[in-house]
């Protein structure tokens, strides 16, 4: 329960957002923040996570116990996301707000912090956990897709609801060692099963989320075709990726659903290529999980569909739901026809004499 100085707090921040809807926008200056406060408490904690995988891990954390909700949903890009004022409120109401921390990532984040000073934050990542992208030549921010570096978060995740629900620590410890051993199962099958169908690989990335997913599975990435974060790439980057493809013989590009598409059916025409579509969220399913998103994305990568099935498919839709509109217009222009046509016989109608 929040006293009534933090719903105030939270109100004006709303209504600063109202006001100025660029307030919450990119910042890429990250200061980690853990604020542990411990509180014994036998009610429902309240969580709040930055994104829907976090969320997922808490979920198994604190199985039947609480409900954590997540900020940005899988169909949406972190990147950009917009907060609304029913969001702030519900973070700064939180028990414990759970984030990543890591440049880029959830740019939105930093202005939360600075309205409520003493929100319980934990910040799960740092920038020493990251890797250099060989092929973007950057820090890679995108650590989750790793299950190496998940059992870790799971752990800090773990510890922080122990500190505000001491009362359930022996379950939260129990759920969080059965969750780990799923992953340590997940592990097992990408080194020993999956890695002997994807090392070797090559590919050309759309966006560089899956950097610690693919070097796993042993695929090499020869291209990135974004350039930029959120930026369309210069027609001569283009070129560049296509001549790569071409030399190479790369035939297999990764997309992701949270981005445009149009440009990658492009270049998939043009170099003859197939599409895998990955995720690095989870996507709007309330089955969705962390570990069945990691084995879908391994799965689509070992089967990336053929682009000329694919716009088969969007024509057929297209020309079905054509026919099925102009059925319709030509349906209401008959039924309009037909009463005009009526109408003009009832008035031309002849009256008969009267005896």
């Amino acid at each position: 329960m929040c006293s009534k100085t933090q719903k105030i707090v939270v109100l004006i921040f709303a209504m600063f957002l109202f006001l100025s809807p660029y307030s919450v926008m990119a910042s890429t200056s990250y200061k980690p923040v853990i604020v542990s406060n411990i509180n014994e408490t036998s009610g429902v904690i309240s969580v709040v996570t930055t994104l829907s995988i976090i969320a997922d891990w808490a979920t198994q954390v604190g199985d039947t116990l609480f409900t954590p909700a997540s900020v940005v949903t899988g169909s949406e890009d972190p990147h950009t996301y917009s907060l609304t004022s029913s969001e702030i409120q519900m973070i700064g109401e939180a028990d414990l707000f759970v984030r990543l921390g890591l440049p880029g990532i959830e740019p939105w984040v930093e202005n939360i912090l600075d309205a409520f000073p003493s929100l319980n934050v934990l910040t799960l990542a740092s920038e020493e956990m990251m890797e250099i992208d060989p092929v973007s030549g950057y820090l890679n921010a995108h650590v989750w897709m790793s299950p190496i570096i998940a059992k870790n978060f799971v752990s800090n995740i773990t510890d922080s609801i122990i500190q505000l629900d001491i009362a359930n620590r022996e379950q939260y410890e129990t759920n969080r060692d059965n969750y780990l051993s799923d992953l340590d199962e997940l592990i097992f099958d990408i080194e020993d099963y999956y890695f002997n169908k994807t090392n070797g690989l090559k590919v050309v990335v759309q966006h560089p989320s899956f950097f610690y997913l693919l070097n796993l599975l042993g695929v090499e990435r020869v291209g990135i075709i974004e350039e930029h974060e959120g930026s369309e790439p210069s027609a001569q980057h283009i070129q560049e990726i296509i001549n790569i493809m071409i030399e190479q013989n790369v035939s297999t590009i990764i997309t992701q659903p949270q981005i445009e598409e149009q440009l990658v059916i492009q270049i998939a025409r043009d170099t003859n290529s197939k599409i895998a579509i990955l995720t690095p969220m989870l996507l709007d399913d309330e089955d969705a999980n962390y570990i069945q998103m990691i084995i879908d994305d391994i799965n689509a990568l070992l089967s990336p569909e053929d682009i000329e099935d694919n716009q088969w498919i969007v024509a057929s839709l297209a020309i079905g739901g054509g026919f099925f509109v102009g059925s319709i217009l030509l349906l209401v222009y008959l039924r309009f026809k037909g009463n005009i046509f009526k109408f003009k016989k009832e008035k031309i109608k002849p009256k008969t004499n009267r005896e």
